[in-house]
């Protein structure tokens, strides 16, 4: 099964659909395909309906704007991994799924909470060198500052392996990868 990726009206991704719910927006005249450089966004892969064969639309955009509200996002370990591209935050390995961690940068034994900013992905190794300390007492640096994810870091496209090359304009690598 493919998904397409529904932009908002001003061009924002909000998240992925299944081929059939980008077929029905498509047909109802809620969306639109995206035309990059004049090709329409979509899969090679078709729809077989009774009446027709249907090309699946790979990149949709809205045609009236949804307005979104902001909820602070609750903390979940994959969403963590992906903000830092499954990458240690201090010796930047590579991890996968039975080698990665998740470091507090001010330790739990030390108040320090489960949140997108005090937590970051880590190496089993590393993970034991920092222990309980903090990171000058453990004498180590981070590669980059915790942040808050984004949208992108939600979306789990670490499992597929369908990845339309029209969403690289859309959606950067390295939420992803």
């Amino acid at each position: 099964m493919k998904r397409a990726l529904l932009l908002n009206a001003n061009y924002e991704p909000l998240h992925f659909v299944s081929d059939r719910d980008a077929i029905v927006l498509y047909y109802r005249g809620s969306a639109e395909i995206v035309s990059n450089d004049g090709v329409l966004s979509q899969w090679e892969e078709t729809f077989n309906s009774p009446s027709t064969i249907i090309k699946i639309p790979a990149t949709l955009r809205l045609l009236k704007h949804f307005r979104r509200k902001w909820k602070r996002p609750r903390f979940q370990k994959k969403v963590l991994f992906n903000r830092d591209n499954w990458q240690c935050q201090y010796c930047s390995t590579k991890l996968n799924s039975n080698s990665v961690t998740i470091d507090h940068i001010c330790p739990s034994s030390r108040g320090g909470e489960t949140t997108w900013i005090n937590c970051v992905t880590s190496c089993k190794q590393c993970n034991r060198r920092k222990s309980n300390k903090t990171l000058v007492e453990a004498d180590m640096k981070l590669l980059k500052q915790p942040e808050m994810p984004t949208p992108a870091h939600f979306w789990d496209t670490q499992k597929s392996s369908a990845w339309h090359e029209d969403w690289d304009f859309w959606i950067s690598r390295d939420t992803h990868a």
